[in-house]
């Protein structure tokens, strides 16, 4: 039998996370990372009436298993904000393909955050059987268990999904990975056994 943990604090949202009034044609981030070892959904707001949705932005940085990601956005539009696909455990850097002149951006993280995934090491097992629980340690999370069985597309679990309170829950069928995301800051603790290995 196989112990698996998973676990993270989530610190929720912050607007200015890894820069603020950014401007121009180059853009300094102040910080690479949330500080609460999750990845999360960055977030960039036009702080000014001007439509910049002709302009694309590239984000450069890693994924929640520390992997190399690349993501393009189109920009802002007047006082809106636009927000990543990917989850960023780290962002090392912003940029944009024309300047925006005088107009300045806030670049932060939304409350979506992600642990890193486990890599289910062997579904070949017959009778594959992995029980979880997972413990509401501090605050008040909204949290889901996600699965996926390529490693590209990701699922609710389908009793443990948009939880705030301690939960349980199996898988009977055999997946790939695994993770624990949240929508809602708090510290949630995930421990599973898989039958077997």
């Amino acid at each position: 039998m196989r112990r698996i943990q998973l676990s993270g604090n989530s610190a929720g949202a912050s607007l200015t996370g890894f820069a603020a009034n950014v401007t121009g044609a180059t853009w300094a981030l102040s910080a690479t990372d949330s500080g609460d070892s999750l990845a999360h959904k960055v977030t960039i707001r036009n702080d000014a009436a001007t439509d910049h949705t002709g302009k694309t932005i590239t984000l450069t940085g890693t994924d929640a298993n520390g992997k190399p990601q690349t993501e393009t956005l189109a920009g802002p539009n007047n006082a809106a904000t636009v927000t990543s696909a990917g989850y960023y455990l780290t962002l090392t850097s912003v940029t944009v393909s024309a300047t925006i002149g005088a107009d300045t951006f806030d670049i932060g993280y939304s409350a979506a955050s992600s642990s890193p995934s486990y890599y289910v090491p062997n579904q070949q097992i017959p009778g594959f059987n992995i029980g979880f629980g997972c413990r509401v340690v501090s605050g008040s999370p909204t949290y889901t268990v996600q699965q996926t069985y390529d490693g590209v597309a990701w699922y609710d679990h389908a009793s443990v999904a948009g939880e705030t309170t301690s939960q349980e829950g199996v898988y009977t069928s055999p997946i790939a990975q695994f993770r624990l995301i949240w929508t809602a800051a708090g510290s949630v603790a995930l421990t599973a056994y898989q039958l077997g290995v």
